[in-house]
C-alpha cells in the first residue's frame, strides 16, 4: 500500500511546531512521512523514528538559486513558497498517490487509511474533509457571490490525498497559480489548491469529502465525523510561528494576527512557550485542548 504512496509535510521557518505532530502521528499511523525543511529547523525536532524521513532541498538544481532557495523566498509572500515545494514535488515524485498533512495537526486517531484507500482501489482523484462553496457564511454579495455558488465544493488540505496523474502539470506557471488559490479564470476561488481541484473535477475526476459523502456536490463540513474527530485542527500555526520569527511585511493584517494567535496557543500548549501575542481564542479547540492526554494522543 506504501509503495506507490507519498505521504508529507512542510515545517519552513517552523520545525519546532513538528514534535507534538510527529509524537501524535507515530502514535496512530505506521506509514512513512516525509517532512520538507531547512537543517536548520530539523534542528528543532526531538522526535526520533525510521519512519520519520527529512528532506533538505538544499543542492543547487538550477544555474541562478537552489530550489530551497526558492521556497525560502517564496515564504516571504505568503503562501508562495509552499505553492513552489507542492509543484516541484508534484513534477519531480514517482509515485501517484499525494498525502499532505499541516504540520500544526494533532492526531488523536487514525486518518489516512480511507483517503489513501479512496485514491488507490476506489478511483477517486481527490478524497478530504468539505470546503463548502455554496454553503458558506462569507462573501456573499455580488457577483462574485453568484458565482462562487456555481461552483462544487473543494476540500481542505490539512488532511487530504490527489491522484497525481490528474494534475496538469504544466505550464508550471500557471500550475504554482492554482496551488496557491489564485484566480486562472472569471470565477473566483476561496481557498489554497481550488483551482486544481476545479482543473481535477472538469477532467472528470471524482471527489470523496470524508467527512460527508453522501450529501453530493453542495453542504457543510461535519465536524462530528470519523475523520474529521480523528483530528485536533489548528490553523496557520506554521505561518505565525515564521511571522514571528521574520515579522509579516506584505501579509494582510487580519491574516497576520490571527496567524499569530494560533501560534501563540499552539506554542503556550505544547511548546511549553509564551510568546506575548494574546492567545486564540477558540471553544471548540480549548475544549479538545482539555480533554488531550498529550502521551497517549486521545481525547480522555
Amino acid at each position: 500500500m506504501s509503495q506507490d504512496v507519498f505521504i508529507w509535510t512542510e515545517a519552513y521557518n517552523c520545525g519546532e511546531i513538528l514534535n507534538p505532530m510527529l509524537s501524535s502521528y507515530l502514535q496512530h499511523h505506521n506509514l512513512p512521512i516525509h517532512i520538507f525543511l531547512t537543517k536548520h529547523d530539523f534542528e528543532e525536532v526531538a522526535i526520533e523514528s525510521d519512519l520519520i524521513i527529512p528532506v533538505f532541498l538544499d543542492k543547487d538544481k538550477f544555474i541562478s538559486k537552489s530550489e530551497e532557495s526558492k521556497i525560502l523566498d517564496g515564504y516571504k509572500k505568503g503562501h508562495l513558497g509552499t505553492a513552489r515545494l507542492w509543484d516541484y514535488l508534484i513534477n519531480s515524485r514517482k509515485e501517484n498517490v499525494f498525502v499532505h498533512l499541516d504540520a500544526d495537526t494533532i492526531f488523536i486517531g487514525e486518518a489516512l487509511h480511507e483517503i489513501i484507500e479512496a485514491i488507490n482501489y476506489k478511483g477517486y482523484a481527490i478524497a478530504g474533509s468539505r470546503r463548502a462553496y455554496r454553503e458558506r457564511g462569507y462573501r456573499k454579495k455580488g457577483l462574485d457571490s453568484a458565482l462562487l455558488n456555481l461552483r462544487p465544493d473543494t476540500v481542505n488540505t490539512d488532511c487530504f490525498s490527489f491522484n497525481k496523474k490528474k494534475i496538469r502539470k504544466h505550464p508550471r506557471f500557471i500550475l504554482r497559480r492554482k496551488i496557491r488559490g489564485r484566480r486562472v479564470s472569471l470565477f473566483p476561488v476561496v481557498d489554497f489548491f481550488d483551482p486544481v481541484t476545479f482543473q481535477v473535477i472538469n477532467g472528470g475526476g471524482n471527489i470523496l469529502y470524508v467527512d460527508s459523502p453522501n450529501e453530493g456536490n453542495h453542504s457543510t463540513l461535519n465536524t462530528s465525523s470519523r475523520f474529521i474527530s480523528s483530528r485536533i485542527s489548528f490553523a496557520a500555526v506554521g505561518s505565525g510561528c515564521n511571522f514571528y520569527k521574520n515579522g509579516s511585511k506584505g501579509i494582510p493584517v487580519g491574516y497576520a494576527q490571527y496567524a499569530l494567535q494560533s501560534y501563540s496557543l499552539f506554542a503556550s500548549e505544547f511548546l511549553n512557550k509564551e510568546i506575548g501575542v494574546r492567545k486564540l481564542d477558540d471553544k471548540v479547540l480549548l475544549g479538545q485542548l482539555e480533554k488531550l492526554d498529550k502521551i497517549r494522543w486521545v481525547l480522555n
